[in-house]
Protein backbone atom coordinates (compact mmCIF):
# COMPACT_ATOMS: atom_id res chain seq x y z
CA UNK A 1 0.00 0.00 0.00
CA UNK A 2 1.67 3.79 -1.23
CA UNK A 3 1.46 6.00 2.21
CA UNK A 4 0.40 9.62 0.66
CA UNK A 5 2.87 12.19 2.32
CA UNK A 6 2.78 15.44 3.81
CA UNK A 7 -1.28 14.56 4.47
CA UNK A 8 -2.06 15.15 7.79
CA UNK A 9 -5.80 15.29 9.59
CA UNK A 10 -7.72 14.02 11.85
CA UNK A 11 -8.85 9.94 11.67
CA UNK A 12 -12.10 9.25 12.09
CA UNK A 13 -12.12 7.75 15.54
CA UNK A 14 -10.51 10.85 16.98
CA UNK A 15 -13.78 12.87 15.08
CA UNK A 16 -15.80 10.66 16.51
CA UNK A 17 -14.63 10.57 20.25
CA UNK A 18 -14.81 14.84 19.82
CA UNK A 19 -18.76 14.46 18.92
CA UNK A 20 -19.23 12.38 21.40
CA UNK A 21 -17.48 14.67 24.27
CA UNK A 22 -19.50 17.27 22.20
CA UNK A 23 -22.75 15.72 22.88
CA UNK A 24 -22.14 15.06 26.43
CA UNK A 25 -21.55 18.79 26.96
CA UNK A 26 -24.49 20.38 24.87
CA UNK A 27 -26.69 17.26 26.57
CA UNK A 28 -25.74 18.84 30.42
CA UNK A 29 -24.87 22.06 29.79
CA UNK A 30 -28.08 23.34 27.65
CA UNK A 31 -31.04 22.11 29.77
CA UNK A 32 -29.33 24.72 32.54
CA UNK A 33 -29.13 27.72 30.71
CA UNK A 34 -32.79 26.75 29.21
CA UNK A 35 -34.02 27.16 33.04
CA UNK A 36 -31.97 29.80 34.24
CA UNK A 37 -34.32 32.82 33.48
CA UNK A 38 -36.35 31.10 35.16
CA UNK A 39 -33.92 30.01 38.49
CA UNK A 40 -32.49 33.87 38.57
CA UNK A 41 -36.34 34.73 38.79
CA UNK A 42 -37.07 32.16 41.36
CA UNK A 43 -33.64 33.72 43.10
CA UNK A 44 -35.02 37.00 42.86
CA UNK A 45 -38.20 36.14 45.07
CA UNK A 46 -36.16 34.82 47.48
CA UNK A 47 -34.36 38.09 47.83
CA UNK A 48 -37.77 39.83 48.23
CA UNK A 49 -39.07 37.03 50.89
CA UNK A 50 -35.61 38.50 52.96
CA UNK A 51 -36.16 41.74 51.99
CA UNK A 52 -39.41 41.77 53.48
CA UNK A 53 -38.43 39.80 56.69
CA UNK A 54 -35.80 42.81 57.14
CA UNK A 55 -38.67 45.57 56.91
CA UNK A 56 -40.76 43.40 59.64
CA UNK A 57 -38.12 43.59 61.93
CA UNK A 58 -37.57 47.40 61.28
CA UNK A 59 -41.08 47.96 61.70
CA UNK A 60 -41.57 45.74 64.78
CA UNK A 61 -38.12 47.13 66.48
CA UNK A 62 -39.68 50.82 65.16
CA UNK A 63 -43.57 49.63 67.26
CA UNK A 64 -41.64 48.13 70.04
CA UNK A 65 -39.64 51.18 71.31
CA UNK A 66 -42.46 53.73 70.40
CA UNK A 67 -43.48 55.54 73.44
CA UNK A 68 -46.53 53.25 73.69
CA UNK A 69 -44.86 50.44 72.95
CA UNK A 70 -46.26 47.13 71.59
CA UNK A 71 -49.07 46.53 73.62
CA UNK A 72 -52.33 45.43 72.00
CA UNK A 73 -52.19 47.35 69.17
CA UNK A 74 -48.60 46.62 68.38
CA UNK A 75 -49.29 44.03 65.01
CA UNK A 76 -51.94 46.34 63.71
CA UNK A 77 -49.43 49.07 63.48
CA UNK A 78 -46.50 46.83 61.96
CA UNK A 79 -48.58 46.40 59.27
CA UNK A 80 -49.53 49.59 59.04
CA UNK A 81 -45.95 50.68 58.98
CA UNK A 82 -45.38 47.82 56.12
CA UNK A 83 -48.09 48.75 53.98
CA UNK A 84 -48.69 52.68 54.34
CA UNK A 85 -48.65 54.65 51.47
CA UNK A 86 -45.27 56.99 50.99
CA UNK A 87 -43.22 55.46 53.34
CA UNK A 88 -40.07 53.89 53.62
CA UNK A 89 -41.93 50.76 54.40
CA UNK A 90 -44.59 49.89 51.64
CA UNK A 91 -47.00 51.16 49.43
CA UNK A 92 -50.98 51.22 48.97
CA UNK A 93 -52.10 48.13 50.70
CA UNK A 94 -49.29 46.05 50.25
CA UNK A 95 -45.31 46.09 50.62
CA UNK A 96 -43.94 47.55 48.22
CA UNK A 97 -40.63 45.79 46.27
CA UNK A 98 -39.91 47.75 43.07
CA UNK A 99 -41.92 47.88 39.92
CA UNK A 100 -40.52 44.17 38.96
CA UNK A 101 -42.33 42.55 41.82
CA UNK A 102 -46.12 41.80 40.79
CA UNK A 103 -48.13 40.91 43.58
CA UNK A 104 -51.43 38.36 42.55
CA UNK A 105 -53.63 40.18 45.19
CA UNK A 106 -54.23 42.66 47.47
CA UNK A 107 -53.42 41.15 51.03
CA UNK A 108 -56.67 41.41 52.65
CA UNK A 109 -55.43 40.40 56.13
CA UNK A 110 -51.98 40.56 58.21
CA UNK A 111 -51.62 37.41 58.05
CA UNK A 112 -52.61 36.45 54.75
CA UNK A 113 -51.26 34.60 51.96
CA UNK A 114 -50.59 36.02 48.25
CA UNK A 115 -48.92 35.45 45.01
CA UNK A 116 -45.84 37.56 44.15
CA UNK A 117 -43.87 37.44 40.87
CA UNK A 118 -40.93 38.84 39.76
CA UNK A 119 -40.86 39.78 36.07
CA UNK A 120 -43.91 38.20 35.17
CA UNK A 121 -42.52 35.10 36.05
CA UNK A 122 -43.81 32.03 37.74
CA UNK A 123 -46.05 33.38 40.45
CA UNK A 124 -44.92 32.01 44.11
CA UNK A 125 -47.31 31.74 47.03
CA UNK A 126 -46.06 33.47 50.46
CA UNK A 127 -47.35 33.62 53.99
CA UNK A 128 -47.19 35.89 56.58
CA UNK A 129 -47.48 35.08 60.21
CA UNK A 130 -48.56 37.79 62.46
CA UNK A 131 -45.95 39.32 64.93
CA UNK A 132 -46.33 39.36 68.68
CA UNK A 133 -44.55 41.03 71.49
CA UNK A 134 -41.13 38.79 71.38
CA UNK A 135 -40.77 38.26 67.48
CA UNK A 136 -41.43 40.47 64.44
CA UNK A 137 -43.94 38.69 61.43
CA UNK A 138 -42.56 36.24 58.98
CA UNK A 139 -42.28 36.05 55.38
CA UNK A 140 -42.52 32.61 53.87
CA UNK A 141 -42.46 30.94 50.48
CA UNK A 142 -45.13 27.96 50.46
CA UNK A 143 -44.13 27.03 46.88
CA UNK A 144 -40.78 26.41 45.07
Amino acid sequence: MKTLKGQEGFTLVEIIAVLIILGILAAVAVPRYIDLETNAKLRAIDAAVSELNGRESLAWADVKISASGYGTTGEARVWDKMTAPDTQYGSATRPFLGLDYVWAATIATQNGATNLSFKNGTPVSLTRTISSNTQPANWRKTTP
